[in-house]
This record gives structure tokens, C-alpha cells and sequence, in this order.
């Protein structure tokens, strides 16, 4: 059953951004609506120039969401262009192959996400496409 949602801007961080704040505001009650909790990663909300700069955070949010056993559920916030840099942070050493070792956590996400369902699935775990 899922309870908390985990929130991460994989791709872009338009999330942080006031222009959106509106939107941020109608998502979260929609997701309260029903009856689960909201929790931002870290870095979701750092705004556009800063996980431009930082694949590392938004790589180190991914890892965190599988980790983390208040998170039930791990919802990519937006798509964008710029996931791919993700790569190299998760797959060093190991790091999502780990993360993700016997979880059986719900992610969801699209467009630009595609690529995080490609690195998802290289490591066995089952993902969903769309919002």
C-alpha cells in the first residue's frame, strides 16, 4: 500500500521555480486528496539552475528515495532533456544496482524519464510510464 510519495526532479528543476508554485500547490493537495503523504527529495526543489549544474543531486535523490523506507512510491516531478547525466553517478560502483536491491518501491514518470526506465530496468527493477 502506498503511503508516501517521494518527489524528484530528475530532469529538470522548473519544480523550484515561483513560476510554478501554483502547480506545485495543486499537485501536492491532489496527492493529500488521496490520502498520501508528500515527501521532496533533498534537492527536488533547488530550481532549474542548480540541478542544470548538479546531475550528482539529482542522481543522489534517486538513490535516497530507494533508500529511504518512508517512500513507498518515487514520482518524477517533470520531464525535461537533461537525464542521461544521471548515469555515470548512479551506475559507479554500483550505486543504483544497490539502492534498489529487493525493493519493491512503485516508479512513475515520463517523457525525458525514459531514460531513468532504461537504467531502472538494466538493474531488474519494474517501472511505469505516464502520470
Amino acid at each position: 500500500m502506498v503511503k508516501t510519495v517521494g518527489i524528484v526532479s530528475l530532469s529538470s528543476g522548473v519544480l523550484g521555480e515561483s513560476f510554478v508554485a501554483h502547480e506545485l500547490k495543486i499537485g501536492e493537495e491532489r496527492l493529500r486528496a488521496l490520502g498520501l503523504s508528500v515527501k521532496y527529495m533533498p534537492h527536488a526543489k533547488m530550481g532549474m539552475a542548480y540541478l542544470r549544474a548538479h546531475p550528482e543531486a539529482r542522481a543522489a535523490d534517486l538513490l535516497a528515495a530507494f533508500r529511504d523506507p518512508e517512500v513507498d512510491m518515487i514520482l518524477c516531478a517533470i520531464g525535461g532533456d537533461d537525464t542521461y547525466r544521471l548515469a555515470p553517478y548512479l551506475f559507479a560502483n554500483g550505486e543504483l544496482e544497490t539502492a534498489v536491491s529487493g525493493t519493491d518501491k512503485i516508479f512513475l514518470g515520463f517523457s525525458d524519464t525514459t531514460v531513468n526506465h532504461m537504467m531502472l530496468h538494466k538493474v531488474g527493477v519494474k517501472t511505469f510510464y505516464g502520470q
